[in-house]
């Protein structure tokens, strides 16, 4: 038992079980929101399987994992069935990057990477719905693994060169963002290529067998993807980069404080500074080099690289990058952790024994405890659900996002039992049309009937809604609400968090008309 417990990495250990609490605790609590429906497998009637996935605006892995599923949910109504997958996912993910991070920078700059990945609430958020991001991340950061690996394990040099291709091409099916990755991938195929290629009959076979097998598997969607692309879909792409499918601000930085809501932008934002400082200093030390030598430094400038071709990307072309701002965050959490484990390791040379490195070490401590323990308010407890609502957290308070920006949100506690009031839609069979005040692409999956405030109908009134518009949704709605009870409630904590209407057609003034 000693010699088990010995041969364990107990801070590996430790990662995993705090990325398991975010990722899994509460995992079914959430109705479906927004962008979740859309990854699940839905043809239209008579859509060939083929078809459907063409037709999408992303790889297909997704939607191939929720085709599977349904066979053991056919309807999805179980919602901590269809995201455990993504939650394993986003796990598996701290577990290869850690092992990554440990090959190339060391374990406690792994132990630093791991635990800023782990905590992060974009990757807690991307873990915590049926979506493609945590199998990007998670297939971005294991072919890196496994192309680390070729170069650093002479037994495993042709498997995990192979297996490094085919993960990277199954990143890329999941969504383009994979591409990211190149600078650093670019790197160690380098030096693969380098090492093992010259006069290696097995080598030549690898890398064609390696080649050819993720090419095909790229083309074989991407070429029919590429030849039936619709107008809808360039002209979103085309609306993404230019802002012009949304009149709000897009702000980046504004984006991950509502993920990381107290202090942790400020927290990055020193420690990028700290990171690319210690990066030169590894690299060259204090003097400026006379000529940039890569070979000595490959690995730091392959890291930046990989930050600036993506930072550059979606900072500097697109209007809109919402939350794919996490393919340059990846690689700015090792920057990060390179500057922290710089830190530690010169206090621990200039000043062993001191109250400055003992000082440092427990400010390090209590940062990461607070981003551990701010995460799991904002995902994982469901009783104040931020951002729809402020929630108390410590001495401070999560303020409710301005809707004046472009927020993407995904992943926050948010339950109002839609599946209870299409249950109860379907009571009345007669009722052809209804209106809320809640996004649409909630509504209309649940309620599958026409939205038409005149029409309608049912009124579903949500308090604290995805729309961020506590009002009701039209003249109408808000006179029925004042004169008449609702016939369904969801209520919690004394609080009504749904009520539903039944209304007369028509318009407000024909209803007057006809004595409502």
């Amino acid at each position: 038992m000693k010699k088990l417990i010995e041969k364990i990495n107990l801070e590996l250990f430790g990662l995993l079980v705090l990325s398991s609490v975010l990722r899994l605790f509460n995992l079914g609590y959430s109705d479906y929101q927004g962008d979740e429906i859309k990854a699940l497998y839905l043809p239209d009637q008579n859509q060939s399987f083929a078809n459907y996935f063409i037709d999408q605006r992303k790889g297909p892995i997704q939607f191939l994992i929720t085709f599977g599923l349904r066979f053991l949910n056919p309807d999805y109504s179980n919602q901590l069935l269809m995201r455990t997958p993504f939650a394993l996912a986003g796990i598996l993910s701290v577990y290869f990057f850690y092992k990554f991070i440990q090959l190339h920078f060391g374990k406690r700059t792994a132990l630093f990477s791991g635990l800023l990945l782990a905590s992060n609430g974009f990757f807690v958020a991307f873990s915590r719905i049926v979506q493609y991001q945590s199998f990007v991340i998670f297939f971005m950061i294991f072919a890196l693994y496994m192309f680390t690996v070729s170069v650093k394990d002479d037994r495993r040099k042709y498997s995990a060169f192979f297996w490094g291709f085919v993960l990277w091409a199954l990143g890329i099916l999941s969504h383009y963002d994979a591409v990211f990755i190149f600078p650093f991938a670019f790197y160690l195929v380098s030096v693969w290529v380098k090492r093992y290629l010259k006069n290696n009959v097995k080598a030549y076979r690898t890398l064609f067998a390696a080649f050819g097998v993720s090419a095909l598997m790229l083309l074989s969607f991407y070429i029919p993807f590429i030849l039936s692309i619709s107008d809808s879909t360039l002209a979103y792409w085309g609306g993404r980069i230019t802002g012009e499918v949304s009149t709000k601000i897009s702000s980046s930085r504004y984006l991950f404080t509502v993920y990381q809501p107290i202090y942790v932008v400020h927290f990055y934002m020193l420690a990028s500074i700290l990171g690319f400082a210690f990066l030169y200093l590894k690299s060259y030390g204090l003097r400026p080099p006379r000529k940039v030598l890569f070979k000595k430094a490959a690995s730091y400038i392959s890291l930046v690289l990989w930050f600036v071709g993506a930072f550059a990307f979606m900072e500097g072309l697109v209007y809109i990058p919402g939350t794919h701002i996490y393919v340059y965050i990846v690689p700015l959490i090792v920057i990060i952790s390179i500057g922290l484990d710089g830190m530690y390791q010169f206090l621990l040379e200039k000043f062993s024994g001191t109250v400055l490195a003992w000082a440092y070490q427990v400010i390090i401590f209590l940062v990461f405890a607070l981003i551990f323990t701010q995460s799991y308010a904002v995902f994982v407890d469901n009783r104040q659900e931020y951002p729809w609502e402020p929630e108390k957290f410590l001495i401070w308070t999560f303020p409710e996002p301005t809707p004046i920006y472009h927020l993407s949100l995904f992943g926050f506690p948010y339950y109002r039992d839609w599946e209870g009031i299409g249950e109860f839609v379907k009571q009345y069979p007669e009722i052809k049309a209804y209106s809320t005040n809640e996004r649409k692409s909630i509504a209309r999956y649940y309620v599958p009937l026409e939205k038409d405030t005149d029409k309608a109908g049912f009124y579903i009134h949500i308090r604290n809604p995805q729309t961020f518009t506590e009002e009701a949704s039209s003249a109408k709605s808000k006179y029925w609400m004042e004169k008449y009870d609702p016939i369904f409630t969801l209520t919690r904590y004394n609080q009504d968090y749904v009520r539903m209407y039944i209304m007369e057609p028509g318009s407000l003034d024909e209803i007057k008309k006809k004595g409502y």
